[in-house]
């Protein structure tokens, strides 16, 4: 089966961006906040590489280059990644095609995996900085499926953004709780943590 897993909130989880915006001299409430505009950016392809998010964000803030640098490492570059999820990563790439689908630029996705060690547990990533079209747009769903031999099925705690489109598109939707979110509709099945996975997996693949 191919599994596909969205990235923040399932895989790591991140920090608010606003607890470092000391680093660039500027104030937590500035809106709009210049972390987002140069990140939504990167994300959505018009920047290509951390050298030229670094440059927008040094340009946004007035931040010397170095002081951004450091701001990428502390907010992108090194997200809570618990030691239990590399082991359930590995149990389930023995079993599944895993696939990382994200709003997210590449170069930092890359860069968490490998730090991590779990980069070879993964196909090539599905991103909006490669594609230009974040999620909910249909691109990368059916990029996800290409070439898949049986069925897809989709994992992330956002309801609403991630997997109402990959219910459209014909995945079998797994939604990890989030009390923050209010559902528009009903996921194929609900696991309180990543460590649930595999038994679900298990349930779909036998029709249990």
């Amino acid at each position: 089966m191919r599994v596909i897993l969205d990235y923040g909130g399932v895989l790591v989880d991140h920090v608010d961006e606003r607890e470092h915006a000391h680093l660039l001299g500027v104030s937590p409430d500035r809106e709009p906040y210049p972390g987002w505009l140069a990140y939504r950016l990167f994300r959505a392809g018009f920047l290509t590489t951390q050298e030229q998010y670094v440059g927008l964000l040094s340009t946004l803030t007035g931040a010397a280059e170095e002081d951004c640098v450091e701001y990428v490492e502390h907010t992108w570059l090194d997200p809570d990644f618990p030691e239990k999820r590399r082991e359930i990563l590995a149990e389930l790439a023995a079993r599944h095609s895993l696939v990382l689908f994200s709003n997210m630029a590449k170069p930092w996705i890359e860069t968490v995996l490998r730090r991590h060690g779990v980069r070879d547990l993964f196909d090539d990533p599905i991103v909006s900085s490669e594609i230009r079209r974040p999620k909910p747009h249909p691109r990368g769903y059916f990029l996800g499926m290409e070439d898949a031999d049986g069925e897809v099925a989709m994992v992330s705690d956002e309801f609403n953004e991630d997997l109402l489109m990959a219910q459209c598109v014909g995945m079998t939707t797994i939604w990890l709780e989030n009390d923050d979110e209010k559902l528009y509709g009903r996921p194929d099945h609900t696991i309180d943590g990543l460590g649930s996975l595999g038994s679900v997996l298990e349930e779909i693949r036998t029709g249990g």
